[in-house]
């Protein structure tokens, strides 16, 4: 990478809002989408999960790391990002920590992705080599993963039975429920990989609130979207919005306020009532 790698903790700082030309502008409302559709196109960001397995989310305290642009530049996608992760009740790790999150800029993504698969496997976490393949192969400009590890949802890591007989691995549940997951999927880290010739003409603001959207959480932009969302911000077809939308802090807000052991299907329902109650204060 061109640049140092940064991982550090630094106050939020806010964005300045455009300027205005004082010319006359018709504004047009957007027609709120119902509870079914705002329900539907939560499922399809975050991948269709089923209605027992919890979705990813963050559990440890955040540490950003970055490379591949300006210190200065990569200074204030930092500062924007953990605003942005300290608004969802998290915490920050200290100056000097390992990150879990990082957010990487290159001429050549897939360049360096193969790089990375070769010479540090671990980044990508527990996915299969389909998976991992998938990802290398992927059409760009920005390649995303998140990677999972399960626990019991007390926080118990599953172990590897010792018998030669017992292959299968164990994991202590303190109590069962049909209402509450036993386990849960805790993000150990997420990496985005961007083209820098894809951020032309795109904002520092707008770069750091996708990379929050694609690494809090297992997202992925998907077409048809009639929620305006950050998701797009790559997408030729669509008009990008400066900064993150109603639909994307309702999501965030909604997943990280859900319930500790709650499962995917209740935490839809509450990214859902999130994302609704974001765009009725619009």
């Amino acid at each position: 990478m061109p640049s140092p790698l940064l991982a550090q903790s630094a106050s939020p700082q806010t964005s300045t809002p455009p300027g205005t030309t004082g010319e006359a502008v018709v504004v047009t409302a957007r027609p709120q989408a119902t509870e079914r559709e705002v329900r539907d196109q939560v499922i399809g960001v975050t991948g269709r999960p089923t209605s027992a397995m919890p979705l990813m989310r963050f559990r440890a305290p955040v540490c950003i790391g970055t490379a591949g642009l300006p210190v200065s530049a990569s200074e204030e996608i930092l500062r924007r990002m953990m605003a942005t992760v300290e608004s969802l009740g998290m915490k920050m790790a200290p100056d000097g920590c390992t990150p879990n999150i990082l957010v990487l800029f290159a001429d050549d993504p897939q360049q360096q992705l193969m790089a990375l698969r070769e010479r540090s496997p671990q980044i990508f976490g527990d996915l299969s080599r389909p998976a991992v393949s998938r990802i290398v192969k992927g059409a760009g400009p920005v390649y995303a993963w998140n990677a999972a590890m399960r626990v019991s949802r007390d926080g118990d890591l599953v172990l590897q039975q010792d018998s030669p007989t017992a292959n299968w691995p164990e994991m202590k549940v303190g109590a069962a429920s049909r209402l509450l997951s036993p386990i849960r999927q805790d993000i150990a880290a997420s990496v985005v990989v961007i083209k820098r010739q894809a951020l032309l003409n795109k904002t520092l603001g707008q770069i750091a609130d996708y990379a929050v959207m694609r690494t809090m959480a297992a997202t992925r932009p998907v077409e048809g979207m009639t929620s305006a969302t950050i998701l797009t911000l790559f997408d030729t077809d669509a008009a990008a919005p400066a900064e993150l939308t109603a639909f994307d802090r309702g999501l965030l807000n909604g997943l990280y306020d859900s319930r500790p052991h709650a499962r995917g299907g209740q935490q839809v329902s509450e990214m859902t009532r999130a994302i609704r109650e974001e765009t009725a204060r619009k």
